[in-house]
């Protein structure tokens, strides 16, 4: 079905972060399995509308959730509109296929007061102590993606304009202001980290002194999350906590969007929730009219 040309485009042209392009080849991979083994097709120019409904029913047969099975919809969308594009078909077969209904599901963050605990909680006194503070407060004072984080360097901070300047998706540029204290923690941090003999660029080392790895920060922000009441931990959450917040204080939502870096307007909007909840809150204890 000619994935490869896509997941190419995907990496060489548009600049997909390497999750969104592993999540778009299983979710082809998976598609091109189907069609072969149910259809005995294996080209692009013969999948139609039929043969895409019939697999989104064999995926709820096998208990995939609603949003994973839209997710799936859109790669496979994405990857029609590649071929039209081309020219390599003259039909989009997925012109006529909806997502698939799904609830939405509320950002996981952690309260403020959980998250001022975990900042004020003592590390271990070492260089991987030290390292875990940062990076807890990084996230949280950011709202930086996993991603961004493990792609920092030392040249990216301009400690003079109090920002750091991080490359999002599709390496998309932008400017996230820094307070004082975490200022002062990258300068503590960036000392001893180049008193050892390191010759990657990337900011956060491990012990073996290699750029920490994808698993090694989620084992870290998991285990300092530990102490908070939330369902989920990991950097993530992190990130909707940083955007939670900011709302709540009473920040502009499109600030808001262009600190976190998002290309529209709604993928921020999903943060209103908490942030009207609270409101309703404070409307049932102050209002006299509200009981």
């Amino acid at each position: 079905m000619k994935v490869d040309n896509f997941i190419n485009y995907l990496e060489t042209e548009k600049h997909y972060s390497i999750n969104t392009v592993i999540a778009y080849t299983i979710d082809l991979r998976q598609f091109e399995e189907y069609i072969q083994e149910v259809f005995d097709k294996t080209e692009a120019i013969d999948v139609t509308s039929d043969m895409i409904r019939d697999w989104i029913v064999h995926l709820k047969e096998n208990k995939i959730t609603n949003r994973s099975i839209n997710r799936k919809i859109a790669s496979l969308r994405a990857f029609f509109h590649f071929l039209m594009k081309r020219e390599e078909i003259e039909r989009n077969p997925l012109i006529k296929i909806l997502p698939v209904k799904s609830s939405k599901r509320n950002p996981v963050f952690v309260m403020e007061e959980d998250m001022q605990h975990i900042i004020e909680m003592k590390y271990e006194d070492s260089f991987e102590g030290r390292r875990d503070k940062l990076i807890i407060e990084m996230l949280y004072a950011t709202g930086m993606r996993k991603a961004e984080l493990l792609n920092l360097e030392e040249k990216d901070f301009d400690y003079s304009q109090a920002e750091v300047k991080v490359f999002g998706k599709r390496r998309k540029e932008r400017i996230i202001p820094l307070h004082k204290d975490l200022i002062y923690l990258i300068k503590e941090y960036c000392n001893e980290r180049n008193s050892f003999s390191v010759s990657t660029t990337k900011l956060f080392i491990n012990k073996k002194l290699s750029p920490l790895s994808r698993i090694q920060l989620d084992t870290i922000v998991k285990k300092d999350l530990s102490s908070a009441q939330v369902e989920r931990r990991s950097p993530h959450v992190l990130r909707h906590t940083f955007a939670t917040h900011l709302l709540n204080e009473g920040a502009d939502i499109m600030n808001v969007k262009e600190l976190l870096g998002h290309s529209s307007l709604e993928a921020t909007q999903i943060y209103t929730h908490n942030t009207i909840e609270k409101l309703k809150n404070v409307y049932k204890k102050t209002h006299p009219r509200s009981e």
